[in-house]
């Protein structure tokens, strides 16, 4: 009787030990940064399910767009593809409750507040991209810093409902360009030659087969964290550190293996990592650029009070005081 209640308690031991195992094996793989999509829904409505359908149609439409034009890498959609979520915010509020001194951006402002509170939505979230549709009337949809917000003109317009424009794959089009704006898209500079790009005026009838990403656009892409290989490999790689600037509570720290380099910012209280291009260097200062938050940092070669620019290093404000470098993998 011993001998089997010793062997039944080794066989629940070894059980438990090898589902922790497996348990720990999928904790240790990398999170994939994914694109997530909301449809606020608000108190004095109800969902509409032609609009659910529409908005998990264009998504997964521009999924496959993005992939065609990097020639198979693309992002990632968060599961469920939309996610349905109730307001207790009357339909005029999100694009008609005052919110800072510019009228056209209060949907923006409205809705990225409502989705903060309901569901921790955030520009610049290290996790997700966030793409917002409320059932607000308003024809003022916003994309930039990792956020796209969309209004219920958008939606009528992904069902064919659109007083005036009624392709649907207008509407499609016009996701993606807000889409691309979230994920560090500018306009083109040269917006004759580019006139049908997709950050154009491409998602005006062109799309899908006749607008596109310039090279700018896709070299940006692939320098993203939120894009994928079919395997979910990144495309965008980390090589090994080879110098370190630190300063209290994070540093910048430069890889190896990228031409241009690649720089990321990491925060010791969060494990926040960002994202950087190195632009260039002169005789004291190391220049890096942030394509998803479109700014400029300047970090000094042999330490010391580091800068950045928001409006393309015309002025520069103090940042951090980084050390002297430390050099790694030499």
């Amino acid at each position: 009787m011993l001998i089997r209640f010793f062997h039944f308690t080794l066989a629940c031991l070894l059980a438990f030990i090898f589902i922790h195992d497996l348990r720990a094996g999928d904790d240790d793989k990398p999170t994939i940064r994914r694109v997530r999509v909301i449809y606020l829904v608000s108190q004095d409505r109800e969902e509409n399910i032609e609009y659910t359908a529409a908005i998990e149609h264009a998504i997964r439409d521009l999924q496959k767009w993005y992939g065609r034009q990097l020639n198979g890498p693309t992002f990632r959609l968060n599961d469920p593809v939309v996610e349905v979520v109730k307001s207790d915010k009357d339909a005029e509020w999100f694009y008609g409750h005052p919110n800072g001194s510019l009228k056209d951006n209060w949907g923006f402002t409205n809705t990225l507040d409502e989705a903060k509170r309901l569901l921790d939505a955030k520009l610049n979230d290290p996790k997700f991209v966030w793409v917002i549709y409320s059932d607000g009337p308003g024809n003022k949809g916003r994309g930039g810093s990792g956020v796209t917000c969309l209004p219920e003109n958008d939606l009528l317009g992904l069902v064919g409902n659109h007083p005036t424009q009624k392709s649907k794959l207008r509407w499609i089009a016009g996701l993606g360009h807000e889409l691309g704006h979230a994920f560090g898209l500018p306009h083109p500079e040269n917006t004759i030659m580019h006139a049908n790009a997709i950050m154009w005026a491409g998602m005006y009838g062109q799309y899908p087969d006749n607008t596109y990403l310039t090279d700018e656009d896709k070299m940006k892409l692939m320098w993203s964290p939120f894009f994928y290989q079919k395997d979910d490999t990144p495309v965008f790689q980390k090589g090994k550190i080879v110098a370190r600037y630190n300063y209290g509570g994070g540093a910048f720290e430069q890889h190896a293996g990228k031409v241009p380099n690649y720089w990321t910012e990491t925060k010791i209280k969060d494990a926040t990592t960002f994202t950087f291009q190195e632009s260039r260097r002169d005789a004291k200062y190391i220049y890096l650029y942030d394509n998803s938050r479109r700014f400029f940092i300047r970090i000094p070669i042999s330490g010391g009070l580091s800068y950045f620019s928001t409006d393309d290093e015309k002025t520069w404000v103090a940042l951090y005081e980084v050390a002297e470098p430390s050099f790694v993998n030499r």
